[in-house]
């Protein structure tokens, strides 16, 4: 039976590490925060989507769990009922006594096979349902009708309906405690609560409360299980053979639809927290070109953040026309040039995930790698120098990027002089603009901004007073002049200035 994926590819290919790419795009961070509670989805996120038929899967099953709330409930219920399989599992592999091993391995399957009628049972429900939920369906019906889970489903109620029938009572006389079979003795618990009801106030609501299931036995107990199960041994003798023989009931698909669910549920709600703080999310249109036209976009990691300190975020837009191929972006330090960089890097990678990004809108293309080359500071372990290291790694993006790559470099050759970085920065971008990537270039080299062909600049909004920032990047010109002239009319430098005071 083939196993579908909701991640609209028969497997997927999760790593051990991250990319390098993630920590200089601030993908971890993002990451860290919509696995907080569920660490084990993590891996898909390293998995973008293969084709552009994939991405739009995915994107199919965000759409209708976005829309459709009464699905998403009852898919967390799968989920938590998953939890509770593999909890019982567990139990059943690590506890000490056979019977309460066995107990446990039945717990499981029976929470598995609840679990997949329950799926069935939601996915049946949407009138107009995404193929990817379709998919599933089928799978799950042929799976409920086939020999062995039909088996297990057998096996597993003769078996309970044989624990149901085991009844027993404990007689315990300061340390003698003796157990045996039940004839039809008093309840000494239902004694006792009559008795207290006497005492109870009148209008007073009672809570009942059913006893924790905790694995694990004391010595008391394990003793009277013991016992127990010499009173009943045909009962235990077919609840052992059930764990032998259905040991590995499982099947693949269920199993992965529980991950994958779980990390749809996980970034949804992640985007739901950001929504409800005023950060707009989107679901791009996936293209079948390179292109890229995303709208209010921002630096997700940093706009989490800026969130709990309640600061507003500033979005900005990001576009390369069908000629275009590097965004060159200049400006004043701190304007908001490398959250735009990072921003342009994240909107690429959770789209081909098939995932919401932060925007209003947004038309994207996919990858077929991506490439960051971030300024970072000289260490004592590296026998290199930054600007050696910025070289070597430029000559490997540009031998190995496409025209379907993306590539992200921040502050690249900043370590030079400004002639050496206008003459390396000009080379690499138009390397760039040759190979055909898409890429954004945070520079402090004006120069680069302005080569021509393929080329486009963006500048960060030089206001009247240089101390503050809007943080709005926009098309244009650079304003390495402007800016030097707001600092210098700030400090009393400007030209009028200087000659007011000289005449005076």
């Amino acid at each position: 039976m083939d196993s579908p994926s909701l991640l609209g590819a028969p497997s997927y290919d999760s790593p051990g590490r991250d990319p390098a790419y993630f920590a200089d795009l601030g993908l971890d961070r993002i990451i860290a925060e919509a696995a907080a509670h569920d660490p084990d989805i993590a891996p898909l996120f390293r998995a973008p989507a293969p084709t552009v038929a994939a991405a739009r899967y995915r994107q199919d099953v965000c759409r209708v769990l976005r829309r459709d709330a009464r699905l998403t409930t009852a898919l967390r219920r799968f989920c938590a009922t998953m939890a509770g399989m593999r909890e019982a599992a567990s139990n059943a592999e690590r506890l000490r006594l056979r019977p309460e091993r066995d107990a446990w391995a039945l717990d499981g399957a029976r929470r598995y096979l609840a679990a997949v009628a329950d799926l069935r049972a939601a996915l049946a429900e949407p009138t107009d349902p995404p193929a990817a939920v379709r998919d599933l369906l089928v799978h799950l019906d042929a799976l409920s009708d086939s020999p062995g889970h039909r088996g297990l489903e057998r096996d597993a109620a003769e078996v309970t309906a044989l624990m149901d029938a085991v009844e027993y009572t404990v007689r315990i006389k300061k340390s003698d405690v003796r157990v045996g079979r039940y004839h039809g003795e008093p309840d000494y618990g239902a004694e006792v609560a009559a008795v207290f009801e006497r005492f109870r106030v009148d209008g007073a609501t009672r809570r009942a409360e059913d006893a924790p299931v905790r694995p694990g036995l004391d010595g008391v107990e394990a003793a009277i299980l013991t016992d127990v199960t010499a009173l009943f041994p045909e009962a235990f003798a077919a609840l052992a053979r059930f764990r032998e023989r259905r040991a590995g009931y499982g099947d693949p698909a269920v199993t992965a639809a529980d991950l994958e669910i779980r990390w749809y549920l996980g970034y949804l709600d992640f985007v739901a927290r950001s929504e409800a703080a005023g950060l707009p999310f989107t679901l791009p249109t996936i293209a079948d070109d390179p292109v890229l036209d995303a709208r209010g976009t921002v630096d997700l990691s940093m706009a989490t953040d800026l969130h709990r300190r309640g600061t507003p975020v500033v979005g900005n837009d990001l576009r390369l026309d069908a000629d275009e191929r590097v965004l060159v972006v200049t400006g004043p330090n701190h304007g908001g040039k490398t959250a735009l960089a990072r921003a342009f890097g994240q909107i690429h990678h959770l789209a081909a995930l098939g995932l919401p990004v932060p925007g209003t809108a947004a038309e994207i293309g996919l990858f077929d790698a991506l490439f960051t080359q971030f300024e970072r500071p000289e260490s004592a372990d590296d026998r290199h120098g930054r600007l050696e290291s910025d070289i070597a790694g430029m000559r490997e993006i540009l031998t190995a990027a496409t025209d379907r790559s993306v590539v992200v470099m921040n502050e690249t050759f900043a370590s030079t002089s400004l002639e050496d970085g206008i003459r390396l920065g000009s080379a690499v971008v138009r390397g760039l603009v040759s190979t055909g990537a898409r890429c954004v270039y945070v520079t402090f080299v004006d120069e680069i901004a302005l080569l021509g062909d393929g080329v486009v600049s963006m500048t960060a909004d030089v206001p009247a007073d240089p101390a503050e920032r809007t943080y709005r990047v926009r098309r244009g010109r650079p304003q390495g002049l402007a800016h030097a002239a707001a600092l210098a009319r700030r400090h009393g430098l400007d030209a009028e200035t200087l000659r007011r005071r000289i005449a005076s």
